[in-house]
């Protein structure tokens, strides 16, 4: 491997089907018995970005030109990343490369190409008890959030559930959407992102207020799923003054997979203690057969100290799949 990889500017067809190699072949030993995402999905998610972010990629070959290894490096807004926010990084060496140097290498290459950008830390994942679990946390990565992925097949669901949607929660009304959130609740959408601590920026370890929400960004994250195929699915509650006061949404995939991503599901602290989490994912899980009649199965991730959305879905027929480690390493300024 050369001392200091180039990032791959221009990725071909090639290109990405070694990435797709490295990748397919690191989750089936990370994560035994699960479904490995297919080409199409993995491409798009390369191939396919918004404009708050920047992306970089490496790819590494070995001496027989098979490719070992990739980075990827997501910098905060604008052209440099230079208001000095978080950068994320997603790193895999193949399985049958690991500790050979490689992993260390190039994880030196993507620190100094964020720190030459102006960033302030670097945000990381594991997967608990595996390799890149230890990888981080002997490199000066601090731990700063653990979560536990929970699986629901939808065929398993508990009968009982299907009636909640129909349970009177005087105050309050519910509402769906797919894609982008309609204009007429787009304030009142925003308000309630902004009431909230920040899912993005407490699963990467992040401070507060370094994640902003507006229209914009609201706007734009439906529209960069729909550009991957895929298509997000929302239920709110409202409040009988019209407050937005809760939501869930499932990311549902576009490239044939029957496994569906849900996203956040938060409640706006003004309104808790009425069953409106649990009322809202019952109507989502009452809505998903029709949205698409071949998923089989949801998969998503909660903070561990979050015990209460633990326990929502536990009732609702979720069941642990794996766990996993965020890390945060702090980059010096240059």
């Amino acid at each position: 491997m050369p001392a200091n990889p180039s990032p791959l500017t221009a990725p071909t067809a090639e290109d990405l089907r070694a990435w797709y190699r490295v990748q397919s072949a690191a989750l089936a030993h990370d994560r035994p018995g699960e479904p490995v995402p297919s080409q199409a999905a993995v491409r798009a998610g390369l191939t396919t970005t918004g404009s708050r972010r920047r992306v970089v990629l490496w790819l590494l070959r070995g001496s027989g030109d098979d490719p070992v290894a990739t980075a990827l490096l997501r910098l905060p807004g604008g052209p440099a990343g230079a208001d000095g926010g978080p950068a994320e990084i997603q790193l895999t060496v193949h399985p049958a490369h690991r500790r050979l140097g490689t992993g260390s290498r190039l994880l030196a290459t993507v620190t100094e190409a964020a720190t030459a950008a102006g960033c302030g830390s670097l945000a990381a994942e594991a997967v608990s008890g595996t390799q890149g679990e230890g990888f981080l946390a002997t490199r000066d990565f601090v731990p700063v959030l653990r979560l536990t992925w929970q699986r629901l097949a939808l065929d398993d669901l508990p009968g009982q559930i299907g009636k909640l949607p129909e349970v009177p929660h005087p105050g309050y009304r519910l509402t769906a959407w797919e894609g982008a959130v309609p204009d007429t609740l787009t304030d009142g959408f925003v308000a309630a992102l902004r009431a909230l601590p920040a899912p993005s920026a407490a699963v990467a370890g992040l401070d507060a207020g370094e994640s902003r929400w507006d229209p914009a960004t609201v706007h734009e994250t439906a529209e960069l799923a729909a550009r991957r195929g895929d298509r997000l699915l929302s239920v709110a509650a409202l409040h009988d003054d019209g407050e937005v006061a809760g939501y869930t949404t499932v990311l549902l995939p576009g490239d044939g997979a029957r496994r569906a991503r849900q996203y956040d599901t938060a409640v706006v602290p003004a309104h808790r203690g009425h069953g409106l989490g649990l009322w809202m994912k019952a109507e989502m899980l009452r809505r998903l057969p029709a949205a698409q009649p071949d998923l089989a199965e949801i998969h998503t991730g909660v903070p561990d100290d979050n015990r209460h959305l633990l326990a929502m879905n536990t009732a609702l027929g979720f069941r642990p799949l794996r766990r996993t480690v965020r890390y945060r390493l702090r980059l010096r300024r240059r």
